[in-house]
């Protein structure tokens, strides 16, 4: 027979919190999971919370709405999900408005936590997530689920937990603090296809590629942006966006003479810089420097033939030097 060694239990303990399969809200009929409940007290609240009345009118007192919410109006929602996902935590309680994407989390503590903020989080994109599984926001007017979180607190120290997670996040000085779910936006269409292409971030650049809608136009616009790009890196960039990004948009013709172009120019700045260096030693009569500069453009990839065009050196002699080193 064999032995039932420490390894088989951990496997056993394993399947036997494996995940629920059903949805959140689908039905839990003939499946049988345990979940801990960490105090009796705990059942106490599960137990008060099963009734409508009494979740009405712990909404009402907290939400403080105008049109009170009716028992009628809103139905116990299967919280399976969120019990698997958060086991740890107390007793939890959900329901939602028979009419609306709208659901109450009752959670109940009887300790303090500071990550409460997070955990509400956590709680509410489970239950968006959930609520719209396989549906998508095609329209603008579609609406996402909301969730009201409402804590429960019994302990004997005051509750000192901050309620927004803006407040316990870390700030980025000297800028407006982003709220939690926003966003900020760089929209293309705020600008004119002048304003991009006099723009130096290089990020304009790319936004005004994909702005462009005609082969034609694209093409002047690369060419322009070729001749002034004089960072390499950048050049590389462009390389990689000709030849992958763009090949759909560009035909294989105007792609090669694109390229040709970018090696052209690349040459055509090596060449200015090493002439321009050269100028400077031979003002300054430092051979040597010099061949310091020879040995720094063949470092950064320069081609011997282009050295040996800028310097008048020949292919042999820079050889040479490279092997004196």
């Amino acid at each position: 027979m064999k032995e039932f060694n420490y390894q088989d239990y951990l496997k056993y303990e394993k399947l036997k919190t494996k995940e629920p399969k059903g949805a959140l809200g689908a039905s839990t009929k003939n499946k049988t999971y345990q979940y801990k409940v960490h105090q009796p007290h705990d059942k106490i609240f599960k137990i008060v919370l099963e009734e409508k009345k009494e979740v009405v009118g712990l909404l009402n007192r907290i939400l403080q709405i105008k049109e009170k919410i009716k028992e009628e109006e809103i139905e116990k929602y299967d919280n399976e999900y969120i019990n698997y996902m958060f086991q740890d935590s107390e007793s939890d309680i959900v329901y939602k408005m028979k009419t609306k994407q709208i659901y109450f989390l009752i959670e109940h503590q009887s300790k303090i936590d500071y990550a409460m903020p997070k955990r509400i989080l956590e709680y509410e994109t489970g239950i968006i997530s959930k609520a719209i599984v396989g549906k998508k926001m095609t329209k603008k007017d579609h609406k996402l689920p909301r969730v009201i979180p409402i804590v429960i607190y019994t302990g004997s120290r005051k509750w000192d937990v901050e309620k927004y997670i803006e407040e316990c996040q870390e700030k980025l000085t000297k800028s407006e603090q982003i709220k939690l779910g926003s966003y900020y936006v760089l929209d293309v269409n705020d600008y004119t296809k002048e304003e991009l292409e006099k723009d130096k971030f290089f990020l304009s650049t790319m936004m005004l590629l994909e702005k462009i809608k005609t082969e034609e136009e694209l093409i002047e616009i690369l060419e322009r942006v070729i001749k002034k790009e004089k960072q390499e890196e950048k050049r590389n960039i462009l390389r990689r966006i000709i030849k992958l990004i763009l090949k759909e948009r560009i035909s294989i013709e105007n792609q090669e003479k694109l390229l040709k172009k970018l090696k052209k120019e690349g040459n055509d700045m090596i060449l200015e810089v090493i002439r321009k260096e050269n100028e400077k030693q031979r003002r300054e009569g430092r051979k040597e420097g010099r061949k310091e500069t020879i040995i720094q453009m063949l470092k950064a990839g320069v081609k011997k033939e282009v050295i040996s065009k800028a310097t008048n050196m020949s292919e042999k002699e820079i050889d040479k030097l490279v092997q004196n080193l």
